[in-house]
């Protein structure tokens, strides 16, 4: 599925944690991204906002670094490069308290489209929205974007969105899962319902089990006090695996827009039959000789908080019972790799020889 270049209109985008994991690993690159694909407007400006005290050079620095370690291209084209970082600013300010607000409030342009870009935990998302209303910064016609986790529990999420509406109308709230970004991912739309090569065949009539797997090298990082709340089952599969789920299981929704794949995707999620304690497994990375543990990691000597799992599901309608879903996800494994194998159903008899070991 090729890429459509949408215009976008000058804009001022605000990236509260500006210089955490996230920004650094997926914001940035992929604001290059954008910007090499003249889809940012030059006139534009991206301001990072955090704790920490840099300076504006710092921080184009620190941008620079990670757009040159994460970008999928590896050939980074200088030029643009130097022309991205000069739109770039830094501003410090306390999500919890007054300072730095003011100056805040005075660099974003309100003659010009202004999103803010909530790159933190969701315990500050209320204080950051609290503070972006009473220093008059967001207008009415402003957009804030917030990455999961959208809460720890069912509770936490409709307290959050309680939160939220106080201060935003709903189509001022932009809840995004990254992973859905990936072009295999938006691809999987495509593979499904713009041909016909494969629906015929995509049920339990001929598809044996599902496999949906993310396997991560890396450990948590600089993410531990966060990671050791969620675990791999709500930084990862709650939202990136069920999203994948939904997009391998759901029926072909009417019309192609949100609003129609939603739904589809909400039949998905309620025909997920419930799971076994027995179809579960939980896991962390240990110590090595060149690595540490996720304890270690994580700076929790007595911590219980899974960096892998592994589930067992089927989803109860008329098209996939009886069909296993196997999801699995975890860090500091062999291989990085993202896939989803569809596994169909042996021949009656086959005549070709299995290959040894193959069962």
């Amino acid at each position: 599925m090729a890429s459509r270049i949408i215009p976008v209109d000058t804009f001022d985008l605000v990236i509260f944690g500006g210089t955490g994991d996230l920004a650094r690993r997926k914001i940035l690159p992929g604001l290059f991204r954008r910007f090499c694909a003249s889809q940012i407007p030059t006139e534009s400006r991206i301001v990072g906002v955090a704790r920490t005290h840099l300076e504006k050079k710092d921080y184009q620095l620190l941008a620079r670094d990670s757009i040159t370690e994460f970008s999928e291209n590896r050939v980074i084209n200088t030029e643009y490069l130097a022309k991205f970082l000069e739109m770039l600013d830094y501003i410090k300010v306390d999500a919890r308290g007054e300072d730095g607000w003011e100056e805040l409030g005075e660099l974003v342009r309100k003659d010009v489209v202004n999103a803010y870009y909530l790159s933190v935990g969701p315990d500050l998302f209320g204080e950051i929205a609290s503070r972006l209303n009473k220093w008059n910064i967001a207008t009415p016609e402003s957009r804030v974007v917030i990455e999961k986790p959208f809460g720890h529990d069912l509770s936490s999420a409709k307290k959050l969105n309680k939160t939220l509406s106080q201060y935003f109308s709903e189509n001022q709230i932009y809840r995004i899962d990254h992973y859905l970004g990936k072009e295999t991912v938006q691809n999987l739309m495509a593979v499904r319902f713009g041909n016909l090569l494969f629906e015929p065949l995509w049920n339990s009539q001929y598809i044996d089990h599902i496999q949906i797997s993310v396997a991560e090298t890396v450990g948590v990082g600089g993410r531990g006090a966060y990671y050791d709340k969620s675990g791999a089952m709500r930084d990862m599969v709650q939202n990136h695996l069920m999203q994948l789920l939904c997009l391998i299981a759901m029926e072909p929704p009417s019309q192609f827009n949100p609003n129609s794949v939603r739904d589809e995707k909400l039949k998905v999620i309620r025909a997920l039959a419930d799971v076994e304690p027995h179809h579960i497994v939980r896991g962390q990375y240990d110590l090595t000789k060149t690595e540490q543990s996720y304890r270690q990691d994580a700076e929790n000597s007595h911590s219980f908080t899974e960096s892998y799992v592994a589930i067992k599901t089927e989803v109860n309608n008329w098209r996939w019972a009886g069909v296993p879903f196997y999801l699995r996800t975890g860090k500091k494994l062999k291989l990085r790799s993202s896939e989803i194998a569809i596994v169909f159903k042996e021949l009656p008899h086959s005549i070709f020889e299995k290959a040894e070991g193959e069962k």
